[in-house]
C-alpha cells in the first residue's frame, strides 16, 4: 500500500507507515476535505473511513483510515489509484476556484 501511495497521491498528502495494525493513516493537506473526498471516491467504488470520528474534538477532519489487513495486494493498488486521482482532482478544483477570486 505505501509504494501505491507513493506513485500515486499528490506529494503534500502524509501518511504514517505502519509498523504493524490494520490500518495506515494518512493526512491531507488543510485545503482538502475528507468528506469531499469519500464522496467522489465512494461514486468510482474505493472507500475508506474518515479520520474526524475517531479525534473527540473533530479537530483532524482532513485525515484518513485506510485498512490494508484484508484485502488483496491488486485491489490495493486499484484503490489507491483511485484514490489518487480524487486527491488531484479536489486539488485541482480548488485551485481553479482560488484563481477566480
Amino acid at each position: 500500500m505505501v509504494d501505491a501511495i507513493r506513485e500515486h497521491f499528490p506529494a503534500e498528502v502524509k501518511y504514517t507507515e505502519p509498523e504493524g495494525g490494520m490500518f495506515l493513516r494518512v493526512a491531507l493537506p488543510e485545503y482538502l476535505s475528507a468528506k469531499e473526498v469519500f464522496s467522489r471516491a465512494i461514486e468510482r467504488k474505493a472507500a475508506f473511513v474518515p479520520g474526524d470520528p475517531f479525534y473527540v474534538n473533530r479537530t483532524n477532519v482532513n485525515t484518513l483510515r485506510l485498512n490494508y489487513s484484508s484485502v488483496d495486494a491488486e485491489t490495493i493498488r486499484t484503490g489507491i489509484k483511485i484514490l489518487g486521482d480524487v486527491l488531484r482532482e479536489c486539488s485541482m478544483k480548488r485551485s481553479s476556484l482560488s484563481e477566480r477570486r
